[in-house]
């Protein structure tokens, strides 16, 4: 092995962040309030296209069908924010359902509505069908639809997706870039060294996460990282040392990204965390561009304290994260 390549195994600290110790998303104040929010929403947009359709029955069938569009894209998530209330709060969200329905009663005035402003609100009904909802709403509703709980790489294939750039300022070193997410992965500034960007599933409260970050290797001028120096690190001996102590290897092989040369690891390991031991589960993607080494962690929380987290492990976001990983951008190289 050239002395490169011993270097960057010398240097590279990898970074696990720590994970809330919870096997599942209980009913959170912060979660509720993002609930509250979005079924008012939907309430309040329901009554207002029945109250149109009433006072406007010229267009009243344009409002009837905004309405099926909306269900078709967004019923399921109205169903599921309704049944996770109901299980933690059956009593107390009955009660607030009332309330809620009563407010907007009270706060639309439909006599104050022209039949110009009653299409546009009708057209705008239709666009929040195709998820051009403002935030918080929009996150909290694609939280709630059906089908991407099992499957979350759906997200971000169904174009509800956020793009983060970096123009290389600070962490970045230089290096502008960018990277999309899916809208319910919350963007999180990193809070240790090199450490980028994180993003955090479940509106920023979930067990999994992906994290960028970008370290300096010292090469001598005109010296880079090759696919030879990639193949001598991904030996069975020296692979391991890009594994934190007491985590056990699964599995390695060459990446290409960015036409940038670069290898992944997997591994599995075990971290205390106060009074708790968490399992985790981790790919590293890394690629070498000039003289940084820029990584792509997946990470996904598997057990605590020896009980599964119930959460489908890696495997089920191994999709979404590749995705990810492929979305990662280096705006430098195009200049």
């Amino acid at each position: 092995m050239n002395n490169t390549v011993r270097l960057i195994l010398l240097l590279l600290v990898l970074i696990v962040s720590p994970f809330n110790a919870y096997a599942e998303i209980k009913l959170s104040n912060a979660l509720a309030k993002d609930i509250g929010q979005a079924y008012g929403f939907y309430l309040g947009q329901n009554y207002s296209l029945g109250e149109i359709s009433k006072k406007y029955p010229s267009i009243s069938g344009l409002a009837l069908l905004a309405e099926k569009e909306f269900s078709a894209t967004f019923k399921s998530s109205v169903e599921g924010m309704d049944a996770l209330m109901a299980k933690y709060a059956k009593s107390e969200w009955n009660k607030i359902k009332k309330q809620l329905t009563a407010q907007v009663a009270s706060f639309i005035n439909i006599e104050q509505i022209s039949e110009t402003q009653a299409r546009q609100f009708v057209e705008l009904v239709r666009e929040r069908a195709k998820g051009k909802i403002d935030s918080p709403v929009i996150e909290t509703l694609l939280l709630f639809k059906s089908g991407y709980e099992n499957n979350p790489e759906r997200e971000f294939l169904d174009g509800y997706k956020y793009k983060y750039s970096t123009n290389g300022v600070g962490k970045a070193k230089s290096v502008a870039f960018s990277i999309e997410s899916p809208k319910t992965w919350i963007a999180k500034e990193g809070d240790r060294p090199n450490i980028v960007q994180k993003f955090v599933s479940e509106n920023g409260r979930g067990l999994e996460l992906l994290l960028i970050l970008i370290k300096e290797v010292p090469l001598q001028p005109g010296e880079t990282i090759t696919e030879k120096d990639v193949l001598e690190i991904l030996n069975p001996k020296d692979i391991q040392d890009f594994i934190p102590d007491g985590g056990v290897y699964v599995n390695s092989g060459k990446l290409t990204l960015e036409s940038l040369p670069g290898f992944w690891v997997h591994f599995k390991m075990n971290m205390a965390r106060v009074r708790n031991t968490v399992g985790m589960e981790t790919i590293m993607h890394t690629i070498f561009y000039k003289n940084k080494m820029i990584q792509i962690q997946d990470q996904v929380m598997t057990s605590i304290n020896g009980e599964p987290a119930e959460r489908g492990g890696l495997k089920k976001y191994e999709k979404l994260f590749d995705l990810m990983a492929n979305s990662f951008v280096i705006s430098n190289m195009y200049k």
